[in-house]
């Protein structure tokens, strides 16, 4: 009798520890597959090349493309990229002498300007380390819309009056004293380049070293 009792005894012991151990396996097997399928590909998801990555994607509303640690927009269309649109106003002046008689026509017009890049020339950037390695697109004038112009002032000579081909002359020389005016009388591109990179650090959480001015 006591022999069966000894053998009942450790039995049970037996079942304990096998249903012991099968809750460690169980639980062992539960934390690799947080690690594989949830943790890693989260841990993954936050890595500077991903978030590099979500960061070009949102600057420059386009796919982007990751092999290995290089990045690239998935298309090779001609985009261009507006980050900046101000109002400006622009003056020209148009004087014409002719048998000693002399016109003059002053204008004053009013623009839409828009600055940004052309991402056409954009070959992606390469992650070493925590540092974005690459040639952003330098900063260029996109546009520049006439609103509206008036006339400042006005006035022809005896026999040389102001033709409307001098009034079109007039528009065309507008037109080019504002993107003069623009490229070389203000800040626009720079600000572009400024918004640019502002947002790239800022989608990326700093974790993106931008050493370089971007262009």
């Amino acid at each position: 009798m006591s022999y069966r009792r000894q053998r009942g005894g450790g039995g049970q012991i037996h079942r304990y520890f096998k249903y012991f151990a099968g809750l460690v396996i169980l639980a062992i097997a539960g934390m690799a597959a947080f690690h594989f399928f949830i943790g890693k590909p989260m841990s993954s998801m936050n890595s500077p090349v991903d978030k590099l990555a979500r960061a070009l994607g949102s600057v420059t509303n386009g796919e982007v493309k990751v092999d290995g640690y290089t990045l690239t927009l998935a298309s090779t269309e001609t985009r261009e990229l507006i980050v900046v649109k101000r109002r400006t106003q622009s003056v020209v002046k148009f004087e014409s002498s002719w048998l000693g008689s002399k016109k003059v026509y002053i204008v004053k017009g009013e623009f839409e300007i828009k600055a940004g890049f052309d991402l056409s020339e954009f070959e992606g950037f390469e992650l070493k380390g925590n540092e974005a390695v690459g040639e952003w697109p330098e900063p260029r004038l996109l546009g520049v819309n006439l609103q509206k112009y008036d006339t400042f002032f006005s006035s022809s000579g005896v026999v040389n009056r102001i033709t409307d081909a001098d009034r079109e002359h007039v528009v065309n020389l507008l037109m080019q004293q504002a993107r003069i005016d623009a490229v070389q009388n203000s800040d626009i591109l720079n600000e572009a380049e400024r918004i640019i990179q502002t947002r790239l650090e800022d989608l990326t959480d700093g974790e993106v070293d931008f050493k370089k001015p971007l262009h």
